[in-house]
């Protein structure tokens, strides 16, 4: 206890003085909660902008119930909206990993038909090359019904490859095992 009071009381030199003065200060933040919303930096920020709207849009906002109790305003169902539509958009890109898993399991099948293949020929397969093309096929259609695209759809959204093949799906379910390449 005594040297806390020797050091309190014992007068400080000129040089103490200045490097106390001239030394970087420690800065002391408060963690005390306030009242009302944390603070939130500047950048992030929420900002307002205006917003054309036709009155359909407006019509189809103000009737428009979400189960969420704090959603009740038109920018908040807006906010919901494009919420939702970014989570089915990475759904959206889930789907078609799984769709262009399912083909390229039927392009491995008809690579390994490969060397038989001419094309404008009839292609003579044996039952269990049959079954096997089928059962890939038949999973692309369950995944292509899951997923309820339309062929049209599917074609701008798949690469040429991939659409390539599932035309040959398409053919091969509607003619049914009637194989012509």
């Amino acid at each position: 206890m005594s040297k806390v009071l020797d050091r309190l009381l014992r007068p400080k030199t000129e040089g103490e003085l200045v490097e106390g003065f001239l030394a970087p200060k420690e800065r002391v933040t408060k963690t005390e909660k306030r009242p009302g919303r944390p603070m939130v930096p500047r950048e992030k920020k929420a900002r307002n902008f205006t917003l054309c709207l036709a009155t359909r849009y407006l019509e189809f906002l103000d009737k428009m119930v979400v189960k969420d109790s704090k959603i009740k305003g038109r920018g908040r169902k807006i906010r919901f909206i494009i919420d939702r539509f970014i989570e089915h958009e990475k759904r959206s890109l889930h789907h078609m990993k799984v769709l262009r898993d399912a083909l390229k399991q039927v392009e491995v099948v008809l690579q390994s038909l490969g060397p038989r293949i001419r094309k404008g020929e009839k292609l003579n397969l044996t039952p269990k090359e049959k079954m096997t093309l089928q059962k890939n096929v038949d999973q692309v259609f369950l995944i292509l019904k899951l997923l309820h695209y339309t062929p049209k759809t599917l074609q701008k959204i798949l690469p040429k490859s991939d659409w390539e093949i599932l035309s040959f799906s398409l053919n091969w379910k509607n003619h049914d095992r009637g194989v012509v390449l």
